[in-house]
């Protein structure tokens, strides 16, 4: 038996999939979402209880990681502490970030940080059949309305695929 894998998520990604309506949907994946102690305060609308009876987890970083806050904050000043924070802890698990925010996907690059965005999770949804492709498809055009701009690229390649599995379904 496989070990259950972990991503990290940033505010950008749990927004978007909250306008898309499928923060229900995301928590019944075969895997697990973290995002640090200080992401955790900035979560108001959804509020982080919520999510954390969804299943969403927290993690704490060590004093010498919230130091390199600072550090990294001083090499990209575009992305904000708190997403800092989710790189860092992405780093230090060795898992993959999920994001739409491009400072944050250009200093996760930098650091070796495996990256995604929110259409790379909804393919996700799609694949395990907890969606269809049409939804993934509406879902997308939804967040789009909202003037949410999850990855341009990888969305595009995506939404090809989607539709061309649309068709199938």
């Amino acid at each position: 038996m496989s070990a259950l894998q972990y991503y990290v998520l940033d505010t950008n990604t749990i927004i978007d999939l909250h306008f898309g309506k499928l923060l229900h949907k995301v928590f019944k994946l075969p895997c697990k979402f973290l995002i640090t102690d200080l992401l955790r305060e900035e979560l108001l609308n959804p509020p982080f209880d919520s999510l954390a009876e969804m299943g969403l987890l927290v993690e704490s970083l060590t004093s010498e990681e919230v130091s390199e806050i600072y550090v990294m904050g001083g090499r990209y000043p575009e992305p904000s502490q708190y997403d800092i924070s989710v790189l860092i802890l992405a780093r230090s698990k060795n898992t993959v970030l999920i994001t739409g925010d491009e400072a944050l996907r250009r200093a996760a690059a930098d650091n070796s940080v495996d990256c995604h965005g929110t259409c790379w999770l909804i393919d996700y949804l799609a694949n395990e059949r907890l969606i269809t492709y049409t939804d993934a498809i509406a879902t997308y055009d939804v967040i789009l309305k909202k003037r949410r701009y999850p990855p341009k690229d990888e969305c595009r390649d995506l939404l090809s695929r989607w539709k061309q599995r649309q068709k199938l379904e």
